[in-house]
């Protein structure tokens, strides 16, 4: 955790897991897929491959060096916590926040949100719910602000060694948020 987020007023930056930093695919144990040459795991009967965008880990170490980094999932976060170990990943990631867990989410004075999905999408309105922030008739005519503010949004990653997007692309991005909020705190 770094020092400088908590004396900063406990910002957070805040990642998705599937599409975003991972790409995961479930099949049933006995499939022609346990043959598949990408990382895999058995998990309830299944068999899971699943790969890191080729980016993710230095993105996730040079947020690390400046934020306290979690990652918010709409997957369950025990299952999201076994794909990010298979990968490597664990060490570089807080707490995992998702459905099962959402109510401890810790309420923060401002944060940034990097995720595959559309601002405007359902699973964006859930993630931000989580955070403290509705949308409602009060905040309708403010509530594109608010998503342009807390949310960056990167292209979907659908497995393989091609990142169409390298995530670390979206530091500046990252950095002028964290920055705006910290300032206005």
């Amino acid at each position: 955790m770094s020092k400088k987020i908590l004396n900063a007023g406990n910002h957070r930056v805040f990642v998705d897991c599937d599409r975003t930093l991972v790409n995961t695919e479930i099949y049933p144990l006995l499939s022609k897929h346990i043959f598949d040459r990408r990382p895999k795991f058995f998990f309830r009967w299944n068999t899971v491959l699943t790969e890191a965008r080729p980016s993710a880990k230095q993105f996730l170490q040079e947020l690390g060096s400046k934020y306290e980094v979690a990652m918010l999932t709409l997957g369950h976060s025990k299952f999201q916590a076994k794909v990010l170990k298979e990968l490597g990943l664990a060490d570089l990631v807080g707490e995992i926040y998702g459905p099962d867990n959402c109510d401890n989410v810790p309420k923060t004075n401002g944060f940034v949100l990097i995720d595959d999905m559309e601002p405007h999408s359902l699973a964006i309105a859930y993630k931000m719910r989580w955070l403290g922030h509705q949308k409602g008739l009060e905040n309708l005519e403010i509530w594109p602000e608010k998503l342009a503010l807390h949310i960056v949004q990167c292209h979907p990653f659908t497995g393989g060694i091609e990142d169409s997007e390298p995530l670390t692309a979206l530091l500046p991005s990252v950095h002028v948020r964290m920055a705006k909020m910290m300032a206005d705190s």
